[in-house]
């Protein structure tokens, strides 16, 4: 069985891919920054799921803790086969110039510099161990193709993030490492949730056919992109849940079947 690292996992799509992973019997290593989401979290997986869960508290702005992650990782299960650079912040509804400095502060140091630190632990233990798998998340309008409202910070992030994976594939070549990303599509995390809260009612009754369509739960795509990333050996390429004729065969089925899906009855929303 394999032993998995990911970065931001009590929560979310990390949680998502935590559960499949565990399921599947492969051991996997937690972070999170709260102490208690890691306790509750690995107490819950761990009652559903035939591989082993443990966590630990890191920041991953913090290189120090990131590789402490990595020792108990190695320490516990005798090495790490996958590390997912997943922890990621994400604040939108607002144009650039109106985003507070601290949000912006937040979402270069956690989605830039975490992924930046995260990938430097995974890559130098990657290499004295000969072997491994790093993949990195991205996220929102990373390549600059569909230009989302309010995420021009975030986006900018994930697009730096985009760069430095293309980078690590180039100087890891013929290493025994494979490098890739992950592109989940949009999907109803927590956080998500939060966001479209601070809506007004009208500003979400505009949203929400929009988001029925492009929007998934994270239970629906995480064993996709686990399934994907095990069977996955080529460094370069992305896993992607909503490549572009994916996404045009939805807004079809929406827009010419009238078929119609309902995501967020279960919210309240």
């Amino acid at each position: 069985m394999a032993s998995v690292v990911i970065t931001g996992s009590t929560k979310g799509v990390g949680r998502g891919l935590a559960n499949e992973f565990a399921r599947l019997g492969h051991n996997v290593v937690i972070s999170s920054r709260n102490e208690e989401d890691i306790v509750s979290a690995t107490e819950v997986m761990n009652a559903n799921s035939d591989g082993t869960i443990i966590g630990q508290v890191c920041d991953i702005s913090n290189k120090r803790e990131l590789e402490a992650l990595w020792d108990l990782a190695k320490n516990e299960f005798g090495k790490v086969d996958y590390w997912i650079n997943n922890a990621g912040y994400a604040s939108g509804q607002n144009p650039v110039h109106k985003i507070p400095e601290s949000l912006v502060q937040s979402m270069i140091t956690t989605n830039s510099l975490g992924t930046v630190f995260g990938s430097q632990v995974a890559i130098r233990g990657f290499r004295e161990q000969g072997s491994g798998s790093l993949y990195n998340m991205l996220g929102g309008s990373f390549d600059g193709k569909f230009l989302t409202p309010g995420m021009g910070v975030y986006s900018s992030t994930k697009a730096s993030i985009n760069i430095l994976t293309k980078y690590l594939v180039e100087e890891n070549k013929n290493t025994g490492i494979t490098i890739a990303s992950i592109s989940p599509g949009v999907l109803i995390t927590e956080n998500w949730l939060n966001e479209q809260k601070r809506l007004s009612h009208d500003e979400w009754e505009r949203d929400k056919p929009m988001a029925n369509i492009i929007c998934d739960h994270v239970e629906t795509v995480t064993p996709w992109l686990v399934s994907e990333i095990l069977k996955n050996d080529k460094s370069g390429i992305r896993i992607a849940w909503m490549p572009l004729q994916k996404i045009l065969l939805r807004f079809f089925k929406a827009k010419a079947l009238r078929q119609k899906r309902d995501l967020f009855s279960r919210y309240g929303i």
